[in-house]
């Protein structure tokens, strides 16, 4: 019998997160090298990049990160602040 270890729903998540912001940072890449001229992407709309693969790619990782980021802190907070599990009973 195998002892393997259960896979917790943090790790989970975080996996998501990360397998998210990599696929959208991809898309990016993919969308900066087909099609540059129809972009001009501006970070939270103070800091130009290049309408190329690589800027396209930070800034789809960057925003959809920090997007996501904010909310899985906020659902983290929340979760653990307001959990009445008690794992004891």
């Amino acid at each position: 019998m195998s002892k393997a270890t259960p896979i917790r729903g943090r790790r989970v998540i975080l996996g998501l997160y990360l397998a998210v912001v990599a696929i959208a940072g991809v898309m990016g890449a993919v969308l900066g090298a087909t099609r540059p001229d129809i972009v001009e992407p501006e970070l939270f709309g103070v800091l130009a990049l290049p309408a190329n693969t690589l800027g396209m790619a930070v800034y789809g990782m960057l925003t959809v990160g920090l997007a996501l980021g904010v909310l899985l802190a906020a659902v983290s907070y929340v979760a653990g602040r307001f959990d009445s599990h008690d794992p004891a009973q």
